[in-house]
């Protein structure tokens, strides 16, 4: 239940019983009353304002729910930050029935989780009538980058306060809830050992190759040269990587330190390539992984990805959902953060250390876009693999795994 105003600057005025985007929200004299969330959201999101008075909100925090539906949009990870405030509204209202909404693509991040009924794609038929049916619904997709005074927060205060919702006192109930079946472990474990490594033996570093936009990617001739240094040391070195044409991919860095990235079947020595930073012609190579480096980049799926990061001793990858995903398993994890600070976005990680980039622009707090100073983004540039291996090595010497610990939650 929300007051909603429309103002007459923007909307003019509105005649007795007129809807902006839905006729659950019928505005007269340019007042709505709205029942769900949802609706408030996008009619903000318009241009009206939530004037919703003190006995009102007060009202939201007691009423009982019985049919909670949850509209989560967007990547990994901001899908994974709005997981807190499901779990803390299935504490509030525990026979409540729970009901995600998510995309075909990360709706397997919700497999076994014990805080939903039952997660279905977000198509337009399943939507019309869980919207209508249910008491309440929530859409905190993308928050964390479209709204002003939720950019400014931590990603997961953003959804508590976006939703309404006090956030809990204990670090762990705002870390994402996965659970990776035993059934999955093993398949993890038998993976591994055909490459040749044992989880229960071997210290097992996983790095993710990157985020859903370039501007947070790391070098790859630095990916390269870090596990090239945590395979002289006897450390097996994992990638991973959700796209798959990283398996064409054709990389190439200038001594200036640009990089040239494509993806192309052609064979690397017929390519070449002129640096725009410096001018240098090159010939493009291969995208190759040092020697004993077991490359998964585009051959696992969200579900076997997170089995191996359950396996893993210390993750290393930039802000992304492989990194929540590590966070959310309690891996210690080195994070690499550029465009954004990771004093917001890592505020309660446990087991984590987040490297900044510190140039002049970072952080930019840009979610949708390349750099425009260029590829790879200079703040990314700045972080060196000789400190991203100090680093590993710390985690590894403050948090050390225990094999049984390693096994995945049934």
């Amino acid at each position: 239940m929300y007051l909603l105003y429309a103002p007459q600057k923007k909307f003019g005025v509105l005649p007795s019983k007129t809807p902006i985007l839905s006729d659950e929200v019928l505005f007269s004299g340019n007042v709505a009353f709205c029942p769900k969330h949802y609706w408030k959201k996008h009619h903000v999101l318009r241009g009206c304002r939530d004037v919703s008075p003190p006995w009102m909100k007060r009202l939201r925090r007691h009423r009982t729910l019985n049919k909670i539906l949850f509209v989560v949009g967007g990547g990994f990870g901001d899908v994974m930050w709005t997981m807190p405030v499901m779990e803390e509204l299935r504490r509030r209202h525990p026979r409540a029935n729970i009901v995600i909404a998510a995309t075909e693509r990360t709706m397997p991040l919700f497999q076994h989780v014990p805080f939903a009924n039952s997660c279905v794609s977000d198509t337009f038929w399943n939507l019309n009538t869980l919207m209508h049916t249910a008491d309440e619904v929530f859409d905190l997709g993308g928050i964390a980058t479209i709204l002003k005074k939720e950019m400014t927060m931590e990603p997961v205060e953003a959804c508590f306060y976006h939703a309404g919702i006090p956030r809990p006192k204990d670090k762990s109930a705002l870390r994402a809830h996965l659970v990776a079946t035993h059934a999955e472990g093993q398949a993890a474990e038998k993976r591994l050992r055909e490459n040749g490594i044992s989880p229960e033996n071997d210290t097992i570093i996983t790095i993710g190759l990157e985020a859903s936009t370039p501007n947070r990617n790391w070098p790859f001739s630095y990916v390269r040269e870090l596990s090239a240094r945590l395979r002289l040391e006897g450390k097996k070195v994992i990638w991973l990587s959700a796209k798959e044409d990283f398996t064409d991919m054709t990389i190439s860095t200038c001594s200036c330190g640009n990089e040239f990235v494509f993806s192309s079947k052609a064979t690397p020595s017929s390519l070449n390539w002129k640096c725009q930073q410096c001018g240098k012609d090159h010939f493009a190579d291969n995208f190759y992984a040092p020697e004993g480096t077991v490359n998964l980049a585009g051959k696992t799926n969200i579900r076997q990805a997170m089995a191996i990061i359950a396996l893993s001793n210390v993750f290393v990858g930039p802000c992304s959902g492989l990194m929540v995903v590590a966070t959310s398993f309690r891996i210690p994890t080195v994070g690499l953060f550029g465009a954004f600070s990771p004093k917001r976005i890592a505020k309660h990680y446990e087991k984590f250390s987040g490297l900044f980039g510190r140039s002049k622009c970072a952080p930019c707090n840009e979610h949708w876009t390349e750099c425009r100073e260029g590829y790879p983004a200079p703040c990314m540039k700045l972080i060196h693999p000789g400190q991203v291996h100090s680093e590993v090595n710390k985690l590894l010497e403050k948090h050390p795994r225990p094999a049984l610990s390693k096994r995945p939650i049934d």
